[in-house]
C-alpha cells in the first residue's frame, strides 16, 4: 500500500496528504467501504483508498469527504457526522497501523459499526512474525483483509485460541471481499473454543 501511494504521489508530484485532499469526491449518498483510519497514516490511507477505488468500490474517508471537520475535537457534532457517514456505508475496514493505537476515534467507530451493521474487517498494515494476522487486543476477534494471488481482496477468519492455549485454524477460513459483503454479519468471526 505504501508503494502504491508513493507511485500515485510521485505521478501527481504531491505529498500523500495533498493527494488525498485533491481526491475529494462529490458527496455520495452510499458508500461500499467506510475507512476507519488516522491522519498520521496519510501515505497508507492514500494507498488503500487508491486500491479500493481502482477495484470499483466507493470509499468514505473523513478527511477526504469532510476536510473542514476538526478531527482533533471530540464533540457531539463531529460524532453525529461520523455516525451519519457510517450509516451510509455497507462495510468498515479498520486500518490497523502503529498510528491507529493513538487514534481518538477509531475504536469508537469500530464499536459503533460492529453493533449497528456487523460487517467489520481489519486491514492490517503492521509488521508481524507470522503468516497470519493475530491482531492486538480485541482486533483479533474480527476477520482481516488481505490481497490474494490475483490481486483481489479476500476476508480471512482469524485463528481462535482456546482456554488450554490450543490455536485453531478453521476451514473454510477465507472468502472474497465481495461475497463477504453480501453474507450474514457473523460469518468469518472466530468460533468459541471449549
Amino acid at each position: 500500500m505504501r508503494d502504491r501511494a508513493k507511485r500515485r504521489a510521485n505521478a501527481e508530484k504531491l505529498a500523500a496528504h495533498e493527494c488525498l485532499e485533491r481526491i475529494r469526491n462529490q458527496s455520495r449518498k452510499r458508500y461500499d467501504v467506510f475507512l476507519s483510519q488516522t491522519m498520521r497514516d496519510a501515505e497508507i490511507v492514500l494507498g488503500v483508498y487508491d486500491y479500493l477505488e481502482q477495484q470499483g468500490y466507493t470509499v468514505y474517508c473523513d478527511w477526504i469527504e469532510s476536510p473542514e471537520s476538526d478531527r482533533a475535537a471530540v464533540t457531539p457534532a463531529n460524532a453525529a457526522a461520523v455516525r451519519e457517514a457510517m450509516r451510509a456505508s455497507d462495510t468498515m475496514l479498520f486500518i490497523d497501523t502503529q498510528g491507529a493505537v493513538q487514534s481518538r476515534w477509531m475504536c469508537w467507530e469500530l464499536g459503533w459499526f460492529d453493533a449497528a451493521k456487523g460487517h467489520v474487517a481489519i486491514l492490517p498494515v503492521v509488521s508481524q512474525d507470522t503468516d497470519y494476522y493475530h491482531g492486538r487486543e480485541f482486533l483479533g476477534l474480527y476477520p482481516y483483509v488481505r490481497i490474494d494471488i490475483e490481486g483481489d481482496l479476500e476476508i480471512v477468519r482469524p485463528p481462535a485460541t482456546g482456554p488450554s492455549g490450543v490455536t485453531l485454524f478453521e476451514s473454510h477460513n477465507r472468502e472474497s471481499f465481495l461475497r463477504w459483503r453480501r453474507s450474514t454479519s457473523g460469518f468469518q468471526r472466530p468460533k468459541v473454543i471449549g
